[in-house]
């Protein structure tokens, strides 16, 4: 198997996941209401350009530019998103990039229980498995992560049912690989098609103002070289 980020792609994690949830019913977390959102296939459009933030603005909108995620120097998330002007949509796309980051934090610490990865995703749905399960592979083989990954070509969704909305990007890791925790050996390895991946993200409004939005879920859209690189 092709050692990139971490012993298991996110693509093998987000399917074997897939399948964990059809076998059990879909995770419900008992307040009725289904991760699908009518119209994920092509939801949302770009969002449009803002001005650079002002102090105080994360703590209104969610700014995806700033985190208080702490992450080793060796270890960088490049985020080419643009800024979106609505608050909901700021807050979400903030929320998914805490998300990337603190998957990542995970790993470092190597702990599938790392309570900063846990307070940013939605208890018992597939995002959350999804990390714990890359994480878990990462401590399994003795790996943690270095090198930049790079997110761009994001698509967020409008609002649905008050407090869902689905954010969709590219993660491109050519340049991220994976590092023997043991002997602190970098496991490089060529650029290939594999690099290149579409996720999505369906992110869930907090209940009360101020907090973060969490991932409820996580989906593997493909590899995306052809439209993640133009």
């Amino acid at each position: 198997m092709r050692p990139t980020r971490s012993a298991v792609p996110l693509a093998a994690v987000a399917a074997a996941v897939a399948l964990l949830v059809s076998g059990c019913g879909g995770g419900d977390d008992g307040d009725g209401k289904s991760d699908k959102i009518d119209g994920a296939e092509d939801v949302g459009k770009k969002s449009p350009s803002a001005a650079q933030s002002s102090p105080g603005e994360k703590d209104a909108t969610g700014d995806f530019r700033t985190s208080d995620i702490k992450l080793p120097d060796d270890v960088k998330l490049v985020f080419d998103w643009d800024q979106p002007s609505d608050p909901d949509k700021a807050a979400a796309l903030d929320g998914a990039a805490d998300y990337m980051r603190a998957m990542d934090h995970g790993t470092v610490k190597q702990d599938p229980k790392d309570p900063v990865l846990a307070k940013h995703v939605v208890p018992l749905q597939t995002a959350q498995k999804a990390a714990v399960k890359k994480v878990k592979a990462d401590v399994k083989s003795g790996y943690t992560v270095t090198g930049t990954e790079r997110f761009s070509h994001e698509r967020i969704g409008d609002v649905v049912d008050g407090r869902l909305i689905e954010v969709s990007f590219c993660m491109n890791q050519k340049d991220a690989f994976s590092k023997e925790i043991k002997t602190g050996k970098v496991l490089r390895t060529e650029e290939s098609e594999g690099d290149y991946l579409r996720l999505s993200l369906v992110m869930q409004k907090p209940d009360e103002a101020g907090q973060i939005w969490r991932a409820r879920s996580f989906v593997f859209k493909g590899e995306g070289k052809k439209t993640c690189t133009g």
